[in-house]
């Protein structure tokens, strides 16, 4: 299947891994490279020398093109130079301000690397558009972790009318069905993240993959209780509760410190990076997200890794989008990713032959 995406980044399938951090390891990211798609790994998780060192493994295990995804403006831009110091053949960057993503741009282009914007906007799509992006990956309401407030069925047409370049569609796809309903919408491939996590390669603690498994495409909420903005988890004890509460100021206290830990953060860097959280834009030209935001995301950080990392699901937070109920089997990523072109493919010459006759 050949589209704008296939031949831009010179890969068999259009399809692309969604980068979600502690879940997209490098042998899921080489194993979906190698199975045809577009790899992508999510770097906020790590420090510098251990996203090298992720980064090289990655090279190790597959000689196709692969990605790597970066939150902009979190008080990570350190990991940037790594980044484009290991010449990653494409960046998937999401949220950050236009001086931030014209240098980024700037960047990866002179290595000839290709930059994918992730917008849930119009505006934000126009605007990465003009600084010079590749491709875009537009993220509907389905989708698991943060998305704006508009299904696909809109978003998509809506976005793919205005702009020149290739975009994709991320949230909520799982298989040759919605494959094929992207591509109908104007979109030149799919971004797949909960459905590729649920594979035999994925690292992920087997309760977590059966929940999955067991999930209905009603068990996940959406709410800006998690870190200031809509953001999709599994609905669960620590969902509930989080909603409830109005400003976690203890529980934020103790996830500073192991944020500090887990990152490997000095104090210094520590108040840098909160203090660049409560600055961040909700997107493009947007407004900071504030203090209680930033409390939020150290909050839920440390709850992420606790269902994500501890296979606690029901005391942690489990990024999930609605296409979980869709996810019946754990399939290799090679079976997964040829199924989803062979049925999309099928399902494109049957309606031929519906509206031929």
């Amino acid at each position: 299947m050949k589209t704008r995406m296939t031949e831009l980044f010179g890969i068999k399938h259009p399809i692309m891994l969604s980068g979600m951090n502690w879940l997209t390891t490098p042998k899921l990211v080489a194993a979906v490279s190698n199975a045809g798609g577009l790899g992508n790994l999510a770097t906020q998780q790590y420090d510098p020398d251990r996203l090298r060192a992720a980064i090289r493994e990655i090279k190790s295990l597959t000689d196709k093109p692969f990605g790597a995804n970066l939150t902009m403006g979190v008080g990570t831009d350190y990991l940037i130079p790594v980044v484009i110091e290991e010449k990653v053949p494409a960046v998937n960057y999401a949220l950050g301000r236009p001086p931030e993503i014209g240098a980024l741009v700037e960047a990866v282009h002179a290595y000839g690397g290709k930059v994918i914007g992730t917008v849930a906007f119009l505006r934000h799509a126009l605007r990465a558009e003009q600084l010079g992006v590749d491709m875009l990956n537009i993220t509907g309401y389905e989708a698991a972790g943060h998305s704006g407030n508009i299904g696909a069925l809109v978003l998509i047409p809506t976005i793919t009318s205005a702009v020149k370049i290739p975009c994709i569609g991320a949230g909520g796809y799982s298989d040759g069905k919605s494959l094929a309903a992207a591509l109908a919408l104007g979109a030149e491939g799919v971004a797949m993240g909960t459905r590729l996590a649920a594979t035999q390669e994925a690292e992920v603690a087997d309760v977590i993959k059966q929940t999955w498994l067991k999930a209905t495409e009603e068990d996940t909420v959406i709410d800006t209780a998690f870190d200031g903005i809509p953001c999709r988890v599994l609905r669960n004890k620590a969902a509930e509760r989080m909603m409830k509460k109005h400003l976690p100021l203890v529980d934020a206290m103790s996830a500073a410190l192991f944020m500090k830990r887990e990152m490997q953060l000095s104090w210094a860097q520590l108040i840098r990076t909160a203090n660049a959280i409560r600055k961040m834009p909700i997107g493009i030209g947007d407004s900071q997200r504030g203090f209680t935001s930033s409390i939020r995301i150290a909050t839920s950080s440390r709850l992420v890794v606790k269902a994500t990392v501890e296979g606690d699901v029901e005391n942690g937070l489990l990024l999930m989008g609605q296409g979980a109920g869709r996810i019946h089997d754990i399939p290799t990523v090679a079976e997964l990713i040829e199924r989803s072109v062979r049925e999309a493919e099928q399902i494109v010459e049957t309606l031929k032959t519906r509206i031929g006759s």
